[in-house]
């Protein structure tokens, strides 16, 4: 077919006229439409790589092969903590929040040392460590996002009733054993939220404080910062 209309397409060229400006036109926008086309993959090719989730996962999910992928992304998309590691290398890693289909996937997302230290002190200057606190009132877990800034609460100055039969109880007083600590995750490994367990980032010095108050003394969290005042909030922001 093609030989049979090659040359009634070169006649049509030779011959000045209307018909040979459509045609012409015609050859010109083909030529545009390719050239974009070439130049759309030429810029693909160029564009970084990035891992991102390749489905929706809940919190505390520990990421399988299948839940990664590579994207090409424009540069000016990809946070700064974007990782840089092939999917095989982020397969067994626990993610602290829940995830978005082609979210990039970056260190703080994930349990480790870079988010402990970016929750704990972003400007680096202070190390921290990831800690699990059983908590004796669990019932707050449900209210507790990732990054959230709590305080370590003991009772004291309280008879217990067990130990003691048939004493009084006195009013029990808080004290205050760490401050300033990050909620990481409120879920298990298997994305459920935990029944009792919170896993926090806190300073070094507050951790050891932590972990040896829990031998003995029943702790909860308080929140503190901004999510501690959501009114407050809501009526500045409505001032403004």
């Amino acid at each position: 077919m093609p030989s049979l209309h090659t040359p009634r397409l070169l006649s049509t060229l030779r011959t000045p006229g209307h018909r040979r400006g459509v045609l012409m036109r015609r050859i010109i926008a083909v030529a545009l439409l390719i050239a974009a086309l070439v130049s759309a993959l030429s810029a693909a090719k160029e564009l970084p790589r990035v891992p991102v989730f390749s489905r929706d996962l809940p919190a505390g999910a520990e990421l399988a092969l299948s839940d990664v992928e590579l994207a090409r992304l424009p540069a000016s998309s990809i946070p700064e903590s974007a990782v840089a590691k092939e999917p095989e290398e982020l397969s067994g890693r626990v993610i602290t929040a829940a995830a978005s289909k082609g979210e990039v996937i970056t260190d703080t997302r994930l349990l480790g040392e870079d988010l402990v230290s970016s929750l704990v002190d972003p400007s680096g200057g202070k190390a921290g460590r990831m800690i699990p606190v059983k908590l004796a009132e669990p019932d707050i877990i449900p209210h507790l996002h990732h990054g959230d800034t709590v305080d370590v609460v003991t009772a004291v100055g309280a008879t217990s009733s067990a130990a003691h039969p048939g004493a009084a109880e006195d009013a029990p007083a808080a004290r205050v054993v760490a401050s300033g600590g990050r909620v990481v995750s409120t879920s298990t490994s298997e994305g459920e939220a935990s029944s009792s367990t919170v896993l926090l980032a806190l300073p070094n010095d507050h951790a050891n404080d932590v972990a040896a108050a829990s031998l003995s003394q029943p702790l909860t969290v308080v929140i503190v910062g901004d999510r501690a005042h959501p009114q407050n909030k809501s009526r500045m922001l409505g001032t403004s």
